[in-house]
């Protein structure tokens, strides 16, 4: 960038560029402030003003966003706009049962491994409401994940809040398995009756999913030598899902948790100061000794000396029928095996199921999968099994005509054996469980930490947050920014406008930025749509309301000083794809993350997870005094009733 603009100065330098080039960029003012395409008029990228081009889908118009914003927010409790209410609900250890263990919180930590089985587990994440009927806003099924247990920094072996508010002696079998009990997801029935949502005790829809729950291991890897263990030569029967991050759904009714830091549970206390990992289980992250979890201790499963396939068997989709009690969840190997963060769903032009991923580590990937078969509308049968055949693609992010104008074209590279930049692979099965060698192999964009995907419902636009990336120091356009602490999200239409293109073209639709402060690098500011009133750093969470409102989550710095001075706790901001306005709507309590989010089919609650408060020990929400922290959700409605954002 010309050292003599302003940030602001230069991204209206590359908007006037890139409207010369190509002519498919719309001013609209102060908010055209990054190089987006809006969704009137996105057409190729490279190539000469002559190439052929799909059309484009019908202008949208921009959803309203119909509340004021908030301010920056300290304190430790909740901040929502005016209008609203947001009510904490289905904290850690809610029981789901009347009686018998687990129906009864103690609040002190003190339950048992048994009660923990029974109860709402720790840390929420991931979250979906499933209409009891296909379409009540007022009884359903709450599913959500519980991605670990939550530890008081820096007595990270000791899972303070877990067990209890004081420092706790070492490890046990009893604690590790409660911690095992409280990590997966929980199907919860509530009921809303005179205007106030209830857990209706006993269900026969209540149920824990836990990280020792027998789960299925289907499609092209099952079985596979690589998936085998001692206790399951078949290769098909895994104990468990951990580090249940963000989820997905189906348009066939199942829910997707995604698996995401897994490689945190294994460890060995085989010769611990010899790092005896494979090449595979080095680039995983897999610790070369001992673990801060310690399960390594009392289960030889997660001793990658003593069982080195075990590790292999986490890392994957997961599908649950939430309204099937009685079914064995399955991790769908098809879909890949990385650090997933979440899953977004679209039907391609001819019927296929095409679902988007992020591998959350810095410098790693974006993913797609494309189903073999096609979905058809009620037909679960047929529905059931997609996402256990298709192919696995691998994005390529190139950067656009003009180095620096935050847009360019992008392939998807197919991750198969036909593949022969993966010659070295024996097999599919070892390309996806070895999904980032695969993508390494074939020379995939590594991108800041990509999470949550979330694709537009009217447009069939694709986004992706890429929440931060400190340690890096190789830009592209993609990714611009050195030492990236902020995060930005990038966008992205497929060629055609059809899920299962090869090709598409991106732009970055926000860098999040702090433009308060002084800032050696003018591109730490932020894009223009980032001002001092919606400041924001390392957006998380991402999701559409059925409007086209982009809902944003953060997970990032909260000191509220330095870098991240005036942004105050975590939160959750709406955006307007078309205006690319932002503005906060919600602030957490002290040392959170705000994550997840699922609204009712009538749009007028909307249900968010806060995860990990006080995870530094100066948060007491939400009962605040001297009660323990616990993750809970949010239930948040619009005072006059009104569909939420409006």
């Amino acid at each position: 960038m010309p050292t003599n603009l302003s940030a602001n100065e230069h991204f209206q330098q590359v908007v006037d560029r890139a409207v010369s080039r190509r002519g498919f960029i719309v001013k609209t003012g102060a908010s055209a402030a990054t190089v987006a395409f809006l969704s009137a008029g996105l057409t190729a990228c490279g190539g000469s003003d002559d190439d052929p081009l799909p059309p484009a889908p019908a202008p949208e118009p921009a959803p309203t966003l119909g509340f004021t914003a908030v301010t920056a927010y300290t304190e430790d409790g909740v901040s929502v706009a005016a209008g609203y209410t947001a009510t904490a609900f289905a904290p850690w250890g809610t029981p789901l049962f009347s009686t018998g263990p687990g129906s009864t919180w103690a609040g002190d930590g003190s339950e048992t491994a048994a009660a923990q089985a029974r109860q709402v587990g720790d840390n929420h994440d991931g979250i979906h409401f499933f209409p009891i009927d296909g379409k009540s806003s007022d009884e359903g099924l709450l599913v959500m994940n519980h991605e670990y247990s939550t530890t008081l920094a820096p007595a990270y072996t000791n899972y303070l809040t877990l067990f209890g508010a004081t420092a706790a002696p070492a490890n046990t079998l009893e604690r590790v398995n409660k911690a095992i009990n409280a990590w997966g997801c929980s199907v919860i029935h509530i009921k809303r009756t005179a205007g106030k949502w209830n857990v209706v005790l006993d269900s026969q829809y209540n149920r824990r999913i836990t990280s020792s729950t027998p789960m299925l291991l289907t499609g092209p890897a099952a079985g596979d030598a690589l998936l085998q263990t001692s206790a399951d030569p078949t290769g098909t029967i895994v104990l468990g899902t951990i580090n249940n991050c963000g989820n997905g759904y189906t348009p066939w009714g199942t829910y997707l948790t995604c698996e995401e830091n897994w490689n945190n549970n294994f460890g060995t206390t085989v010769e611990p100061t010899v790092d005896g990992r494979t090449a595979a289980q080095k680039r995983y992250g897999l610790a070369s000794g001992s673990t801060g979890y310690g399960w390594e201790v009392f289960h030889a499963r997660f001793d990658y000396k003593k069982e080195a396939n075990e590790a292999n068997r986490f890392g994957w989709i997961v599908e649950i029928d939430p309204f099937d009690p009685t079914s064995t969840p399955k991790k769908r190997t098809a879909l890949g095996r990385i650090k997933h963060e979440n899953a977004a769903y679209a039907i391609a032009a001819d019927g296929r199921v095409v679902v988007y991923t992020g591998d959350d580590q810095a410098n790693d990937y974006i993913y797609k999968f494309v189903s073999t078969g096609k979905y058809v509308a009620g037909d679960m049968l047929n529905n059931r099994n997609l996402l256990d055949s298709g192919t696995l693609y691998v994005g390529k992010f190139n950067d656009g005509a003009a180095t620096g104008d935050f847009m360019g074209t992008g392939t998807w590279i197919p991750l198969t054996t036909a593949n022969p930049a993966l010659s070295a692979f024996s097999s599919l099965a070892e390309i996806l469980v070895n999904t980032r060698l695969a993508g390494d192999a074939v020379g995939a964009t590594k991108m800041d930490r990509p999470e949550w995907v979330a694709v537009h419902p009217k447009t069939n636009e694709v986004y992706v947050t890429l929440t931060n990336n400190s340690g890096r120091t190789v830009t592209d356009d993609a990714n611009p920014r050195t030492a990236n602490r902020y995060g930005q999200i990038i966008r992205w239409r497929e060629a055609g406008n059809d899920a299962a293109a090869l090709t598409f073209e991106w732009d970055l639709f926000v860098l999040a930025g702090n433009p308060t402060m002084d800032q050696t690098n003018p591109l730490n500011k932020g894009s223009a749509n980032v001002t001092a009133a919606n400041t924001f750093n390392s957006p998380d969470g991402l999701g559409f309301d059925q409007s086209g409102r982009l809902w944003i989550q953060t997970d990032g710095g909260y000191s509220n000083t330095g870098n991240y001075a005036n942004q105050g706790n975590n939160q959750m901001l709406a955006a307007d794809p078309v205006t690319k306005e932002i503005r906060r709507f919600f602030a957490g309590p002290k040392e959170c993350e705000v994550t997840g989010l699922t609204f009712t089919p009538d749009s007028k609650t909307l249900f968010i997870n806060v995860q990990h408060p006080g995870e530094n020990g100066n948060s007491h929400w939400p009962e605040g005094g001297t009660a323990l922290p616990r993750s809970a959700t949010v239930i948040i409605t619009k005072n006059d009733g009104g569909v939420i954002g409006s």
